[in-house]
């Protein structure tokens, strides 16, 4: 019985040592799918052509190799990741802070721009024209505008002396033009004889008078059919202010020019000399020609003395088609100095002569434009006045009219239809533009 015995433990060893029990069917399973595994290796070892003669070298030597490969990549993603993130918070913070600071400084003013049905005259009292009545070809189209051209009137206030009103000394329009890449400068004769929306037929420069920015925007639109955008105005305490702000000016001076602005600054008592710009205001350079230039520096007072000069008997020579020119060199040499200056700079004029300037444009606006006053600065600057002097008795007459008695002169323009094609060509570079394409 116990050779029986011996038997049966016999077989149950074997059975144990061949994992043929059902007790140990798992872990056979498991034992045989490693015993295939190591033998598909080995197989691979023994048939690979760059197998070496020692069977105990792992086959898996390159996989650490690998896995650290896969880290150094999520490295660099992860710190490329945290910089841009970083890089967009920091400029999102800037925009905001540029933004709220535009907001703050800004004297924000919105207007109704929009041109009346009618212009009837509504508002007449005895100070109006006399010549009132007389027709006048007004603009009855749509508006001429261009999504890649910004239109902005800079309006010079002739306020002084705690004034709150006066007429429009300077009406130029600053046109953004990113088609064409150009910064055009024109300047609206104050002198043109032009309907006046309430008002009836009278100087351009009356409009501001009357109504403000708003009446100088609409009546400009209602005559010469094209969209202002935006406005601003800028009296003459802050123009000597914002040339202050920008250290003077170097600008080419007749000597005619330099004893116009002596001969005011003295006579209104804002110099203790006659003679207040010497030869140490002077500055001696070489043109692109090889000649000698002499530059005067100008604060801004005398800056604001030279933008009003239209000539005075027996000092200087010069008109109002002459004074738009001075003006229009005036905003060109800002321009060209800001050009010079790094981005910190501009920001920062930008933001100290902020409070000088009314306008509607928004500061979301001001914000766009000062991300790409860069760029704007590297177009070329072109100018002319509206109408043209030397388009006399083309597109204009010098007539006279009786206004309350008094005898003034008027720019007449001749063809108010071809001198508006003249105008929009220039400001929108087309081929006569108020034609239909």
């Amino acid at each position: 019985m116990s050779d029986d015995k011996e038997n049966v433990d016999s077989k149950l060893t074997k059975k144990d040592n061949g994992n043929t029990s059902s007790d140990n069917e798992v872990v056979f399973y498991d034992n045989k799918k490693k015993y295939v595994y190591f033998q598909q290796e080995e197989k691979t070892r023994q048939t690979s052509p760059s197998s070496s003669k020692s069977p105990d070298k792992k086959p898996q030597q390159q996989k650490p190799e690998e896995k650290r490969r896969i880290p150094r990549k999520r490295l660099i993603i992860n710190i490329s990741t945290i910089f841009l993130s970083s890089l967009f918070i920091i400029s999102g913070i800037v925009l905001l802070v540029v933004y709220y600071m535009f907001t703050a400084r800004i004297n924000y003013q919105a207007i109704d721009n929009s041109v009346p049905e009618s212009s009837t005259v509504s508002k007449v009292s005895a100070q109006e024209s006399t010549v009132k009545e007389q027709s006048m070809d007004t603009y009855e189209g749509e508006l001429l505008n261009d999504r890649q051209v910004l239109n902005i009137l800079l309006i010079g206030a002739d306020t002084r002396y705690n004034q709150t009103s006066g007429n429009s000394d300077t009406m130029i329009l600053i046109s953004i033009d990113t088609k064409n890449k150009k910064l055009k400068l024109l300047s609206f004769m104050r002198d043109t004889y032009v309907n006046i929306p309430g008002y009836g037929n009278t100087k351009l420069t009356h409009s501001f008078s009357y109504g403000g920015a708003e009446l100088t925007v609409r009546t400009i639109q209602l005559n010469y059919g094209i969209q202002i955008d935006r406005y601003a105005i800028v009296d003459f305490n802050s123009f000597k202010n914002i040339i202050d702000k920008l250290g003077g000016i170097d600008i080419e001076l007749s000597q005619e020019e330099v004893d116009y602005i002596d001969w005011q600054t003295w006579k209104n008592h804002q110099a203790d000399t006659r003679n207040e710009l010497n030869a140490y205001s002077y500055t001696y350079t070489t043109n692109d020609e090889g000649l000698e230039v002499a530059t005067v520096h100008l604060n801004g007072r005398q800056a604001l003395w030279h933008a009003r000069n239209r000539g005075e008997e027996g000092i200087c020579s010069g008109d109002d088609y002459v004074r738009t020119e001075r003006q229009r060199d005036v905003i060109t040499i800002m321009i060209n100095d800001l050009k010079k200056s790094d981005f910190a700079t501009i920001m920062n004029v930008i933001y100290e002569i902020g409070p000088m300037i009314t306008t509607n444009i928004k500061a979301s606006e001001l914000t766009t434009l000062a991300a790409n006053i860069t760029k704007y600065l590297r177009y070329d600057i072109v100018s002319q006045s509206a109408p043209d002097v030397n388009m006399i008795t083309q597109d204009f007459t010098y007539e006279d009219y009786i206004i309350n008695g008094e005898k003034l002169n008027f720019i007449v323009i001749t063809d108010w239809d071809a001198f508006r094609e003249k105008i929009a060509t220039y400001v929108f570079g087309n081929e006569n533009p108020f034609k239909p394409s």
